[in-house]
Formats: C-alpha cells, sequence, structure tokens
C-alpha cells in the first residue's frame, strides 16, 4: 500500500532537521496505526517535499569554523508533499480523508491525495530500455561483509559515496527474501546487474545531512544525491529489474530508507 498525502501547517512553524517524522506522525493520525511499525523493513516514510523538494537540513561547511546547517520552516497554509509505503500480510485499513495533529508546539492537516493498494506479486515498472534514476534524498549503501572490520578499527560506519545499483539492488533484493515477498538471488541479482546495466551519464555529488541531535551532539550520515541514467543491455532480466525498481520507487534504496534515505524516482530516458 502507498498513500500519498499533503501536509499543511495551520501557522508558521520550524520543522525538524529530517521530515520523515512529521509524515510518520500525519500517517498515524490518518490511520490509528502506530507511528512506529513492528517491523521497520515494512515501511517507508518519505520526507516533506515542497515543489519536488526533499525537505531536510544539509551540512554545510562554514569556512574555518564548523559545519552549520540551515534551520528548515514552513508557513502556514503551504501544502507540503510525501507518501508513505508499507507491506502487509492482510489488507491495510483505509486512511481517512483528512485529519488533524500536533508536531511539537504546531498544529498541522494532513490529506489524502492518492492511495495504491497492490499485491506485492503484481508490483513492477514498465521499464524502458533506457532510463534515469534520480536519487533524491541522500543514499546510504552499506558494503556487505564491512561491518566487522569497521568495528576492529574503531571507525565509524561508512557508506558508497558513489552510485552502485547492482549493490543497491543486491541489498533490496535481500530484504524483500527475508520477507517473502521476492525470491531472487542478491548475489545473481549484482552479477547480473554489474553486466547488463550500462551507466550512460551521471551527476552525483555527496551530503552530509543532520539526522537529529542527541544529548546536544549532532547525528549526521553522509550519502549521495543526484542521477544516473543507464541502459538495459540484457534483457533476460528485465522482469526482475523492473520488479526490483518498482519496490524500490516504493520503499527507497540503501540503509535508513524507511525514514526516508535512499528515495529514488525511475523514469525514461528522454
Amino acid at each position: 500500500m502507498t498513500v500519498r498525502m499533503t501536509v499543511t501547517p495551520l501557522s508558521d512553524c520550524v520543522l525538524p532537521p529530517f521530515t520523515s517524522k512529521v509524515t510518520r506522525t500525519a500517517f498515524a493520525a490518518l490511520t490509528g496505526l502506530p507511528p512506529e511499525p513492528p517491523e521497520k523493513r515494512a515501511a517507508s516514510f518519505s520526507l516533506l517535499f515542497r515543489e519536488g523538494k526533499p525537505l531536510y537540513r544539509e551540512l554545510k561547511p562554514r569556512g574555518k569554523g564548523e559545519p552549520h546547517a540551515v534551520e528548515l520552516s514552513a508557513e502556514a497554509g503551504e501544502k507540503l508533499e510525501c507518501r508513505c509505503s508499507f507491506l502487509s500480510p492482510e489488507p491495510p485499513p483505509l486512511p481517512r480523508p483528512s485529519a488533524r495533529f500536533k508536531f511539537g508546539a504546531a498544529e498541522m492537516e494532513a490529506a489524502v491525495e492518492h492511495v495504491e493498494v497492490a499485491r506485492a506479486s503484481e508490483v513492477a515498472l514498465d521499464l524502458p530500455k533506457k532510463f534515469v534514476v534520480r536519487f533524491l534524498t541522500p543514499t546510504l549503501l552499506p558494503v556487505p561483509g564491512r561491518g566487522p572490520l569497521l568495528r576492529e578499527l574503531g571507525v565509524k560506519r561508512r557508506y558508497k559515496l558513489l552510485p552502485d545499483l547492482p549493490l543497491a539492488l543486491a541489498l533490496l533484493a535481500h530484504d524483500l527474501r527475508l520477507r517473502g515477498v521476492l525470491d531472487a538471488n542478491p548475489r545473481r541479482v549484482r552479477k547480473w546487474a554489474e553486466l547488463a546495466l550500462a551507466e550512460i551519464d551521471y551527476r552525483v555529488r555527496p551530503v552530509t545531512a543532520l539526522y537529529t541531535v542527541r544529548d546536544g551532539k549532532p547525528a549526521v550520515e553522509r550519502g549521495f544525491i543526484g542521477y544516473v541514467s543507464y541502459e538495459l543491455l540484457d534483457p533476460s532480466g528485465r522482469e526482475l529489474l523492473s520488479k526490483l525498481l518498482a519496490f524500490a520507487q516504493r520503499f527507497g534504496l540503501g540503509k535508513s530508507r524507511s525514514i526516508g534515505f535512499g528515495h529514488i524516482e525511475v523514469v525514461p530516458l528522454a
């Protein structure tokens, strides 16, 4: 199920540094479901979007001093877009058309714009031979097996700062396989995609996103945003690829996609 919503502040307000917290609260108000699903990988709450631009606080260099983040705010009456996607073993309850809720000291109104309910087996894209993947929010791609090495060295977690779609698809296939949604071997997916997907063009840059502040210290994640255009050279895996990219559009790619990281959009290459 994917629910596309608008969130409208009823007065000028300050937004959290990573605005998926507002989306989660809005969804709970519309459905009566708890804002924290029992299984995080079963749901994905997007950031708020303003005219197609995701709202999150990006840390930027201050020159010789410490990095700084620009505070996020919203004006009374402006409509911000967001979406929630989740997997359910049973038909989920349909949300109410609208609901008011409080986020901190701010009162807001959430309204449903579109609801899509589909069987997991039927989720797929009409994938052309050439397409573009737009990485709209910071994407965090962990490298399988690196964790023990980082812990041994005492190094903070590290993610790939360059797009690696074969790796991203393999990570997604692994999660979907664990949930019994898609029976695909992650290693075979990665091996096939490395040969079958050829990059045509790209524009990518790394960003540091402020997720929250804990004990007065900023909690940040370093990922990448931008786009990469691809050509499908081997059509033998088109059906599986179309399913994986369809799930990626709903649930994101990489780590922490349940809270809005790795939000992507797949479009035909013009």
